[in-house]
């Protein structure tokens, strides 16, 4: 363990929260993705490739995390692919949110893995937003793929004459 983690780790949640921010988790999954779409070569840099990468290098890490049945350190870096940024940004953004959560209050570990599926989620929305804006134009929509839902017509209220 790093001396950096090491002192982190020596912190209560309000101390980790006070040092990183609310902000803190969420420019990890960010730092990610960074790391993905540099890792790429310029020639062969998509953005569909790249999403693809991080998504896998996301769902792995989430499953190792959803196996953890006891917090520790050891159990936080199993299976941590050693020299990828993106991993190692990912890990330290799961960790982190289990440091910062309260621990008065029942904290469960199982809160981690909703917290870092949701700062996906948003990431996810916003980088394929970010990607329509400097691709097809600011305000203007890339038509989505909107097989298997259906609109619903509202229907007219008719009224009864006597």
């Amino acid at each position: 363990m790093s001396w950096e983690a090491h002192r982190l780790t020596s912190k209560s949640p309000t101390e980790v929260y006070a040092v990183l921010g609310p902000h803190g988790c969420d420019d990890l999954i960010r730092q990610a993705w960074a790391a993905c779409w540099r890792e790429y070569p310029e020639e062969t840099r998509t953005f569909k490739a790249v999403r693809q990468r991080f998504f896998e290098a996301f769902s792995r890490n989430l499953n190792i995390w959803k196996r953890i049945k006891k917090p520790s350190p050891e159990a936080f870096f199993a299976d941590f692919i050693a020299h990828d940024p993106v991993e190692g940004h990912l890990r330290q953004a799961m960790v982190l949110s289990w440091m910062m959560m309260p621990r008065a209050g029942g904290r469960t570990f199982s809160d981690t893995v909703k917290i870092i599926q949701r700062l996906y989620e948003r990431n996810l929305a916003a980088w394929d937003e970010d990607n329509a804006t400097f691709t097809v134009g600011p305000g203007k929509k890339k038509k989505l793929n909107t097989k298997g839902t259906k609109k619903t017509k509202k229907k007219k209220k008719t009224v009864k004459r006597r």
